[in-house]
């Protein structure tokens, strides 16, 4: 009995320790060792999947950005904040999207967004001009969206708000309808990039200031 006691001891030792290294694993310093998920996104190959709907590439640095703004012929703003150093955006008028006369809006505006270099996000907003306009738009934008990403994973609703999701290998899609206020959204989102430890814990330690990201950011609600 006292035999069974002992090595029940030692296995319930075992595992509690694996946890604590597993948890300390995950809190490591970042010079510590590379975060693998970060490591993974910057050497993916440039092949098709790295293309998104809004018109740049999962791999764009910052300086290719502009250059695609740029070339579009249309003029951004920078925005950076001192206290959230790492993240970096980039708004303008219009959109770069592949999608010449699909369908006609009022006015439509873009965010792409860097952290520490790497995109973390984009996000187009259209406004529509009339109840049959913004069925026009989501409709176009659906099937543009199934056209490069298939058919959505999922959809919810929440009062006048609908949401459709993609989960595209590296890439999060959000197709977001607030019907209330005649807009649309479409959010990418890097999701190796948004998985990974430096980035969770940029989030951990600004949650106050960042604690907006979820709604407007991820799921593609504006701030009113």
């Amino acid at each position: 009995m006292i035999k069974r006691i002992f090595l029940f001891t030692i296995v319930m030792f075992f595992f509690n320790s694996c946890s604590w290294i597993n948890k300390e694993w995950k809190d490591r310093p970042d010079w510590l060792m590379p975060d693998s998920s970060v490591s993974t996104s910057q050497t993916m190959n440039n092949s098709s999947n790295t293309f998104l709907v809004s018109g740049f590439n999962l791999l764009s640095s910052p300086s290719e950005a502009k250059k695609d703004i740029v070339s579009g012929g249309l003029k951004y703003e920078k925005s950076k904040n001192d206290k959230k150093a790492k993240l970096l955006s980039y708004s303008f008028g219009g959109t770069l999207i592949n999608a010449p006369s699909a369908f006609s809006y009022s006015s439509s505006n873009s965010t792409i967004n860097f952290f520490d270099g790497s995109l973390l996000s984009t996000r187009m907003t259209f406004n529509a001009n009339s109840d049959e306009n913004l069925e026009e738009i989501i409709n176009s934008l659906y099937q543009i969206l199934v056209n490069s990403y298939s058919s959505p994973d999922s959809e919810n609703s929440i009062y006048s708000f609908q949401t459709y999701k993609w989960n595209n290998e590296d890439v999060e899609v959000f197709l977001s309808v607030d019907k209330e206020n005649g807009k649309v959204f479409v959010t990418e989102i890097n999701s190796k990039l948004e998985e990974s430890r430096s980035f969770k814990e940029f989030k951990r330690k600004y949650i106050d200031e960042y604690q907006t990201y979820d709604e407007e950011v991820r799921y593609g609600k504006s701030s009113r």
